[in-house]
């Protein structure tokens, strides 16, 4: 599809900046231009609008670092929280050089944590790392707008499209193709940079700040209040609930995007070949981010700041030439998360450990989180056994 022209989108404040005289002078061009309603009611602005818009089709991108110029294959995406629908009014990513690519627009949402089924095809498909996105959005569930204006870690976005990742299959260096974002209840905006079917890497969580805008705007000839009506009708007895009792919330979202300091172990001597993870967080990781297999492995097997798992599958060897993979999915979320709570509370700073108990023929196998003397079994998390060649 297309996309559709940019329509004026008045952006908030950044939380990181004290004004907008404060943005580098390509990224003032993009504020104003983004405000130009304001214009009419200030000449002098008009004026302004004139020259930085004649300054912002110069832009010299020879003066500029790479990380900021260099172009990947890559668009955008949306979603949002599953069961709690919203439709993004507009929403864009901008670049250093004074340009953007869009983030679809228009569609109604009822799903996509981490993950979109909207694409649209853009003029250039090669982009730069963006430095901020601009987002409007209605919540059905809250009855509100948010919007919401927000500087990117662009130089860690640059790095990981420039690094990419390594496709053992194709034995060479892909990279990450996709940016997602997905809207939350409270006014939350959670951004992804992806390779579709493999990896999905964190960017950030962002706070939009709740405005008044014109129903007429965003669904041209439909009634607010119906709309909202008709379409929460529809939701699941839970979130109605949530609804009526006024706790809708990003509570739930937060909570899955924390971090835990853990690491993987087994009962027996044995080796991982391959594995792959996905987390509660949404991000995945399937691919290495070099050939380097070992220092792959160490993600898991010491203790580093990750996620709480959904899903995994290790693939490992052990004695006498046996070869199996060990593969859970799901991991009963509440069981999982309760036991990462617990034992990060009781033992705060200290590595957690997600144990695999299994016999030396590898013929079963069960979980368990420990840390210091604590053991709490996840008796609910099943855990697959696979012989391989």
């Amino acid at each position: 599809m297309a996309g559709k022209p940019v329509r004026n989108l008045r952006p908030a404040k950044r939380e990181t900046d004290s004004d907008a005289y404060g943005m580098p002078a390509n990224m003032l061009c993009s504020h104003f231009l983004f405000s130009a309603p304001s214009m009419r009611l200030f000449p002098f602005y008009s004026l302004l609008l004139f020259f930085l818009t004649s300054a912002c089709g110069h832009t010299n991108n020879a003066a500029m670092p790479p990380y900021q110029t260099e172009r990947f294959p890559l668009s955008a995406g949306p979603g949002a929280a599953d069961g709690y629908p919203a439709t993004i009014d507009e929403a864009r990513f901008i670049t250093s050089d004074g340009g953007s690519f869009p983030v679809p627009y228009g569609n109604f949402l009822n799903s996509g944590w981490g993950g979109s089924g909207t694409s649209w095809s853009v003029g250039n498909p090669m982009q730069p790392a963006p430095d901020s996105l601009e987002i409007r959005w209605f919540s059905y569930t809250e009855d509100k707008f948010y919007e919401g204006h927000f500087l990117l870690p662009q130089e860690r976005i640059y790095k990981l499209l420039k690094q990419g990742l390594w496709d053992a299959e194709q034995r060479k260096q892909v990279t990450y193709n996709t940016l997602i974002v997905s809207v939350v209840p409270g006014g939350v905006v959670v951004v992804w940079l992806i390779m579709d079917g493999s990896n999905k890497v964190l960017i950030g969580r962002y706070q939009a700040r709740e405005i008044q805008y014109d129903y007429e705007r965003h669904r041209p000839k439909v009634d607010r209040a119906g709309d909202v009506a008709d379409t929460r009708a529809k939701l699941a007895p839970e979130v109605q609930r949530e609804i009526a009792t006024h706790t809708i919330s990003s509570k739930k979202w937060d909570e899955w995007l924390k971090r835990y300091p853990w690491q993987l172990a087994f009962s027996q001597p044995l080796k991982l070949t391959d594995a792959s993870m996905g987390y509660l967080d949404a991000e995945a990781t399937g691919n290495p981010v070099s050939p380097d297999m070992a220092a792959y492995f160490q993600t898991w097997l010491a203790p580093s700041p990750k996620p709480v798992p959904t899903d995994w599958m290790l693939y490992v060897a052990g004695d006498y030439g046996r070869k199996k993979l060990f593969k859970v999915d799901p991991f009963d979320e509440h069981e999982t998360m309760a036991a990462f709570q617990t034992l990060a509370a009781k033992h705060p700073g200290q590595p957690l450990t997600l144990f695999v108990d299994t016999d030396e023929r590898l013929t079963k196998a069960t979980l368990s989180l420990r840390a210091g003397n604590d053991n709490i079994p996840l008796t609910k998390s099943k855990v697959q056994l696979f012989d391989l060649p």
